[in-house]
């Protein structure tokens, strides 16, 4: 009696395992993603650097400062998609696509990633504070802040509130796409400001 019941225990514990190796291997793998700039055609050559832009410090909301991707929803919950994460700090994804974007506007330009030391502080710099980043429905939307500011004089040379909607499908790929294109929108704003400053 004590040797069947101790081989129907075996049993038990070896299919629990059994199971639990099955489950983890048929665990779907976990995918990773980066924020994109548009793609432009390079013509062959090289730029004299004219001034230095900054870009950053970059702010975002603290429910955003996951690996994995994560957004609001209308009743104020929040949305994890599953195996689905940021490769890099989505502050520094949006400040390297933010930089890319400007860079591609303007050659001459020498894009520089906070932070940067006190010796080294850019002419100009552009100050970002993302609001929101949110989707409903089909639509994802951007909330943000942004200053340009003269750090040769401390001063703030203009500053903007930029919001932008744009379609957007259910997956993980979807939502990089229209995000990376909101922030398309905001360099083209911030672009025309920095079109502005004397030569």
């Amino acid at each position: 009696m004590r040797l069947s019941w101790m081989r129907s225990l075996y049993w038990s514990v070896s299919l629990l395992a059994l199971s639990l190796i099955s489950g983890c291997q048929s665990s779907p793998p976990k995918q990773y993603f980066v924020l994109t700039a548009p793609s432009l055609q390079i013509e062959p050559g090289s730029t004299s650097l004219e001034y230095d832009i900054g870009i950053g410090p970059i702010e975002i909301p603290e429910y955003l400062n996951f690996t994995q991707m994560v957004y609001p929803l209308e009743d104020g919950s929040l949305q994890r998609m599953a195996n689905s994460y940021w490769a890099e700090p989505l502050d520094q994804g949006i400040g390297r696509v933010v930089s890319i974007n400007l860079n591609q506007s303007d050659h001459s330009r020498k894009l520089v990633l906070f932070p940067w030391g006190a010796e080294n502080s850019p002419q100009y710099s552009v100050k970002i504070k993302l609001m929101s980043l949110s989707r409903d429905s089909n639509n994802v939307r951007l909330n943000v802040y942004w200053d340009l500011i003269d750090n040769q004089v401390n001063r703030h040379i203009t500053q903007q509130h930029f919001t932008a909607v744009t379609k957007a499908g259910a997956t993980a790929p979807d939502m990089v796409s229209a995000y990376s294109h909101l922030l398309t929108q905001l360099s083209e704003q911030i672009d025309k400001s920095l079109q502005q400053l004397p030569e």
